[in-house]
């Protein structure tokens, strides 16, 4: 592939951070803004109604303060949520902490809105807090969250239409995934399938792609023990045929799972070790003198 900028970096992702934001901004002004712009007019009120409005009205200063706890409490959620997503690994297109931010939000926004509504004159106007109503809720912005991530994860695919892929092995789906259940990555991250070509590794799941240049690359190679005894940032769908990658500047392997594996592993050794020693790889072969051609089905 002449032109290696496809690899770059995935960068931040600027559409799910917006809907992050968008929630966090909600679960705190939308709450203040019902309770004092929503206000019902007192002359259309019952004695009962009028009543119950001023006994509201003796603990306004509470909900002053009860208004200003959420607001630092939103606010170092987000600031947390920023830290974590900073953290996270840099070629994953779309970081875990981005897929479970929205339904965190949102969820402080449905809580603060059922709180507010319930008991008052604005019950049952935008949220009611019924189990049904909170599971749609839920759902809607679980299918928000996943469509945003896969037109992210599509919008990187483009940049890889022109590259000629020597390896492509689907990821292996066995017994041994039970496994794997309790660390959660690999339910979220579920690998469909293993790319490889003389410029790098590209990892592509249902709603991420995982583009790996061989530049950042050192070292690749099977593991012999179970994947649940490791640490690592586990994109394997088997505990048994688990291949290892050691990324520069990280200590947390990535864990991966290719039907064809020691193909995969003989194909990108040749140019990891090519890349180490700037030309030539092991005895002055040509470029793609040791390349794989298979292609498994």
């Amino acid at each position: 592939m002449k032109n290696k900028s496809c690899w770059r970096l995935p960068g931040w992702p600027w559409e799910l951070e917006l809907l992050v934001l968008v929630f966090a901004v909600t679960a705190i002004a939308l709450p203040y803004l019902l309770q004092h712009m929503q206000t019902p007019d007192p002359s259309q009120l019952s004695l009962l109604a009028k009543a119950e409005m001023a006994k509201k009205q003796q603990v306004a200063a509470w909900h002053t303060w009860e208004g200003f706890f959420w607001t630092l409490v939103i606010a170092g959620l987000y600031l947390a949520h920023l830290a974590v997503a900073s953290a996270a690994i840099e070629y994953l297109s779309t970081p875990f902490t981005h897929l479970f931010s929205p339904l965190l939000f949102s969820s402080i926004s449905y809580y603060r809105l059922c709180e507010l509504i319930r008991g008052s004159p604005l019950d049952g106007g935008i949220v009611s807090g019924s189990f049904l109503e909170l599971l749609l809720w839920l759902a809607s912005v679980l299918a928000i969250t996943f469509l945003l991530g896969r037109i992210r994860m599509a919008r990187l695919m483009l940049r890889f239409r022109d590259v000629d892929w020597e390896i492509s092995s689907p990821s292996v789906v066995d017994k041994s995934f039970l496994a794997l259940l309790f660390r959660v990555r690999p339910l979220i991250y579920f690998p469909k399938v293993f790319r490889a070509c003389k410029n790098g590794l590209l990892i592509e799941g249902w709603l991420y792609a995982m583009p790996i240049p061989f530049d950042l690359i050192e070292a690749m190679e099977p593991v012999r023990e179970s994947t649940f005894r490791l640490p690592g940032y586990c994109l394997t769908t088997s505990a048994d045929s688990t291949i290892q990658i050691q990324l520069a500047g990280r200590q947390e392997p990535v864990l991966i799972s290719p039907r064809h594996g020691e193909t995969l592993v003989t194909y990108c050794r040749q140019y990891i070790g090519r890349k180490r020693t700037g030309s030539t790889w092991l005895g002055g072969t040509k470029p793609g003198a040791n390349s794989v051609e298979t292609k498994p089905a």
